[in-house]
Formats: C-alpha cells, structure tokens, sequence
C-alpha cells in the first residue's frame, strides 16, 4: 500500500521524466493508481500540514499561528511543548546539525 507520492521538479521536462519513471514502474510492479485521488500537474498543494508551491515550502497558518502564540517558558510542560515544535520543525533550518 502506498499512500503519498510526491514529485517535484522546478523544469517540466524534469518533471515528465519524473512521472514516467514512477508510472514504468507502477506498471511493471503491478500497482495501480485511484485516479479520482491522483492530482498530477498542480502548481501548489496543501498536503501534511505544509504548503507547497514552486517558490516555497511552508508551515500551514495552523501550525504558524501555534508557534507565534507560544508563551515564555515558565514550567516543565512548556519546555516539553517547545522541544516538540523543535524537533517538527528543525528540517526547515538551512545547516541545522
């Protein structure tokens, strides 16, 4: 079972040969694709709580708007809760280690 592909490329000749390689592949694995959840050329998305469009990838305004009204740290369980949105959120550091 395969629930999310996503394929991206920034030039759409890329993105074709994106396209037939995992469709050459599906075909000879045997997988089919629901084509009422198929959404092929859209030029943004909103999947797993992110935005994605061709300029950027960004936090959904849920998750913004949690991370601006987070509140100093005053006790164990806010410490708790910032180390959480840390750690959803440290892919989105360029040169994090």
């Amino acid at each position: 079972f395969i629930d999310n592909i996503i394929i991206f490329s920034d030039i759409a000749d890329k993105y074709i040969k994106h396209l037939e390689t995992i469709f050459s592949l599906f075909k000879k694995k045997n997988i089919s694709i629901t084509l009422a959840k198929s959404y092929i050329v859209y030029s943004s998305i909103e999947l797993l709580s992110f935005y994605i469009d061709r300029f950027r990838l960004t936090n959904t305004k849920h998750c913004i708007a949690a991370f601006r009204n987070f509140a100093f740290l005053n006790n164990l369980k806010a410490l708790e809760q910032y180390i959480s949105v840390l750690g959803f959120l440290y892919y989105l550091i360029l040169y994090y280690i």
